[in-house]
């Protein structure tokens, strides 16, 4: 993945750009799609470690459609063959370590900075409610282990070897560093629209996707948005 050399590609032509777009946008939409299948699949099996140990269950409900996400993830490198992006999970540079402090905190910021805007385009966005993952944490020190396990090991990855690792693939081969931020942003953002069925949502995970991509395309490093996207869950999300 080039940074730097690949800002602007003159030698590209609007049919490249068009097909590598439409096949990162075909990806966020088998996304969704499999996400739906997962919400139908899945769904039970929580229900059945819900009914062992509830705090975990009420966990893993929070992450029902990461699993659809992992399968579509998988079924493109199996088709790719020639790229896998687990190869991108390394250890973070202090430069990554910035990423993933800061991206959280900066996504948090800038929600707080547009609620408040939102009613002015007649649009509205509530704030948190309920009891932030951390806090159930101390609450409930069993947990902390398989915890952490689901969101940073299990399913923040499987989102973002998708959303990040696929999804920017499928962009690089015509599209510079930036424009992979913006468009691989939007197509997050999009997922979580037709998911979630809110332009808030659109707008808001969008402006996470500019920042996790934005990480992910400074340090070629996929742990970089794989540990931010955990961290936010695991600090300002509800349980």
């Amino acid at each position: 993945m080039e940074t730097q050399s690949d800002v602007s590609r003159p030698d590209i032509g609007v049919r490249e750009v068009s097909r590598s777009v439409g096949g990162a946008a075909v990806l966020t939409a088998l996304g969704v799609i499999a996400a739906f299948a997962s919400i139908v699949v899945i769904d039970p099996l929580f229900g059945t470690v819900e009914a062992e140990w509830t705090l975990l269950g009420e966990l893993l409900d929070n992450f029902i459609v990461q699993p659809g996400f992992g399968l579509v993830a998988v079924c493109y490198i199996w088709w790719r063959d020639d790229y896998n992006p687990l190869d991108r999970i390394q250890t973070p540079s202090l430069e990554g370590v910035a990423w993933i402090g800061l991206t959280p905190i900066g996504y948090e910021m800038a929600v707080r900075a547009v609620t408040p805007i939102l009613p002015t385009i007649g649009l509205s966005h509530g704030p948190h409610s309920g009891t932030v993952t951390w806090r159930v944490f101390l609450d409930h020190p069993e947990i902390i282990v398989p915890g952490l396990v689901v969101m940073f090991v299990v399913m923040a990855p499987m989102e973002e070897i998708l959303y990040r690792g696929v999804v920017h693939d499928a962009l690089e081969p015509a599209i510079g560093s930036p424009g992979r931020v913006l468009v691989g942003g939007l197509l997050f953002g999009a997922m979580h629209l037709l998911l979630q069925a809110g332009v808030v949502s659109l707008l808001l995970t969008s402006i996470f996707g500019f920042l996790l991509a934005g990480g992910y395309e400074r340090t070629e490093n996929l742990s970089v948005p794989i540990m931010a996207h955990a961290g936010y869950w695991l600090i300002f999300t509800p349980f």
